[in-house]
């Protein structure tokens, strides 16, 4: 299926693969390590971990005499399933990275580090969209990190809520611009149940360096459900998307709804029309001459619905698909998976559901975020410099509303997810990024049988080195948090994107 998404952006730029040497990644990793604004990304990749060792990682990271990190910074650490065993307390490979991020450094005698499995890592060339197996690496300030500690189960009560980590990136604060602007990511880790027994695994870390033997010993693990770190930029972040979407009918009028149920909506897409159909007419008329038309053997297929309040003027409807879906959103859309509905008979006839979540708990209790100090030593008066975490990615969606999700008067449009690959591509390569930069990557995973058949075609068994990248996917789904396109004091919008394939890329500037 060729969909018209908009042009191809860039070239592909092949990353270094080990054995190979790397000066010119070394050169530009220790003039960024080394300056006084404290962030550092590394991305490895590969497609047989299981011929990964521990010191094909750490030789690919530049030596220098002095530490790679800045004092007081925060390696977190994202791996794969497959290098999931790395992370236990037992295995080596956590104080050997310790001790060559920190090296020697007399200043760092205790610090902290933040460790968590994910499903897979984003390739990080715009033509390149399979996804592999690895780890990610971001180095930041303590100040910048605020975490949440897994409660206690209480019997009788439910399970604890899914973890998650958030990354933002926060435009400095200047007299236009008081408030800062902030894009935030966040991200549902991997099923953790058939690897170690846990449902997730997010780590929070407490080291301790011998000065005398520069030894790094690992004195305290514990348990976290949300991880959010902040990332300051001087512009901000320069975002792009892929939405592998494609439209099934017209934009239409909500006429009645309730919660996260679509009753009725206008049988005429004329903005006017208050004339009432069952909300899931269109989709029992619309989808199965798309299966049709597109041969979709299976005949199983995902939607989602976009919904937009009146205010939302995208210029031109007839722009491509890509297009129009990042204009909405940057206006306040959202986009929300049609879970169940059609059929029925009486008042639930043609009723459809709707998946209300706009963003994950980490993004919405703030409040219960702590600094790793606070985790480590909570009946200790810490003395840091640790800035409050402010919630500010869900100031422009009223949180008693968040179960509505849509309104009469509002305006929805039905959506098909599609094969990714066979779009043309929308984020940039490594090529059009500026050196020095951070690359953040996220996104969701393919479906599996795209998966398998991608997975095929490339049978490259060596680890590809990727600095000043960091990113993961996820099976379960991400939310993404930006500015609303009006500016001012206008807060920002979040929605939640679990279409398979896509990926959210901000290229801090």
């Amino acid at each position: 299926m060729s969909i018209r998404l908009g042009p191809t952006r860039g070239s592909l730029r092949v990353a270094h693969s080990l054995p190979r040497a790397l000066p010119s990644f070394a050169y530009s990793i220790r003039g960024y390590a080394s300056n006084s604004y404290p962030l550092f990304a590394f991305t490895w990749l590969t497609r047989s971990p299981d011929t990964i060792t521990t010191q094909d990682i750490l030789s690919s990271l530049p030596s220098s005499p002095t530490p790679l990190l800045a004092p007081n910074s925060v390696p977190l650490l994202l791996v794969t399933p497959s290098f999931a065993h790395w992370l236990d307390p037992s295995d080596k490979f956590l104080p050997q990275l310790m001790r060559q991020l920190h090296g020697n450094d007399s200043n760092t005698n205790s610090f902290y580090s933040v460790a968590a499995v994910v499903d897979k890592i984003p390739e990080s060339s715009a033509l390149n969209k399979l996804e592999s197996e690895g780890l990610s690496l971001l180095a930041i300030g303590k100040e910048n990190v605020h975490v949440k500690a897994v409660p206690p189960r209480r019997f009788g009560r439910p399970a604890s809520e899914e973890s998650d980590i958030l990354v933002s990136i926060k435009k400095e604060q200047t007299s236009q611009s008081p408030t800062g602007v902030t894009h935030e990511i966040g991200l549902r880790l991997a099923n953790t149940v058939f690897v170690n027994g846990k449902e997730s695994t997010l780590l929070g870390m407490q080291w301790t360096r011998d000065g005398t033997t520069n030894a790094y010993t690992l004195d305290s693990t514990i348990d976290l459900t949300s991880c959010a770190v902040t990332s300051t930029s001087s512009a901000g972040a320069s975002p792009n998307l892929e939405l592998p979407l494609y439209p099934i009918g017209e934009r239409r009028k909500v006429i009645a709804s309730m919660g996260n149920i679509l009753r009725q909506i206008s049988k005429s897409s004329d903005p006017n029309s208050q004339e009432p159909i069952p909300a899931s007419s269109e989709l029992e008329k619309d989808l199965p001459r798309y299966i049709k038309e597109y041969n979709i053997t299976d005949q199983r297929v995902s939607v989602w619905a976009l919904v937009e309040n009146p205010d939302i003027q995208v210029g031109d409807h007839s722009l491509p698909t890509r297009d129009y879906l990042i204009q909405s959103l940057r206006q306040g859309g959202k986009l929300h998976r049609v879970v169940s509905g059609g059929g029925g008979w009486g008042k639930k006839q043609g009723l459809l559901s709707l998946d209300p979540e706009i963003s994950f708990s980490g993004s919405v209790q703030r409040d219960a975020l702590i600094g790793l100090d606070q985790l480590f030593n909570p009946s200790a008066k810490v003395e840091t410099d640790q800035q409050p975490f402010h919630a500010n990615s869900l100031v422009g969606d009223d949180l008693s509303l968040l179960s509505q999700v849509a309104t009469s008067g509002d305006f929805i449009q039905f959506f098909v997810s599609v094969d990714p690959t066979s779009m043309p591509d929308a984020v940039p390569s490594d090529a059009c990024l500026s050196e020095g930069n951070i690359t953040y990557r996220f996104g969701m995973l393919s479906n599996a049988e795209e998966r398998s058949s991608l997975e095929i075609m490339d049978g490259n068994d060596n680890i590809t080195v990727v600095p000043n990248s960091f990113g993961a996917l996820s099976e379960k789904a991400i939310s993404y948090t930006q500015p609303m396109a009006r500016g001012g004091e206008t807060p920002g919008s979040s929605t939640k994107l679990d279409i398979p394939g896509c990926r959210v890329v901000l290229d801090s500037v």
